[in-house]
């Protein structure tokens, strides 16, 4: 089959999208709450100290995405990719 570029013709005419209503700056749309348990959990998550050793990784992380020296190791990364494809279907 061959599709003939200069036969194509509109399913139906477009139509115009209506913009969304814009919310003003403190108005009732656009201001979130968090409920009780939410803040509850958000508090309990800042008060538990991070492994020092995993602050000290993730801060040589930030450094090498800086000052663009990260390497990513390809083998390492496509090892882990297949293993977590295999123990997502069970194997």
């Amino acid at each position: 089959m061959r599709i003939d570029p200069t036969t194509l013709t509109a399913l139906s005419e477009p139509r115009e999208r209506q913009a969304a209503p814009s919310a003003r700056p403190g108005s009732p749309s656009s201001v979130v709450s968090l409920g009780a348990a939410a803040s509850a959990a958000q508090e309990a998550a800042g008060a538990e100290t991070a492994d020092p050793s995993v602050t000290t990784r993730i801060a040589r992380i930030r450094a090498e995405l800086d000052g663009g020296t990260y390497v990513v190791d390809l083998e390492r990364l496509s090892e882990r990719i297949l293993e977590d494809d295999l123990l997502r279907e069970g194997r």
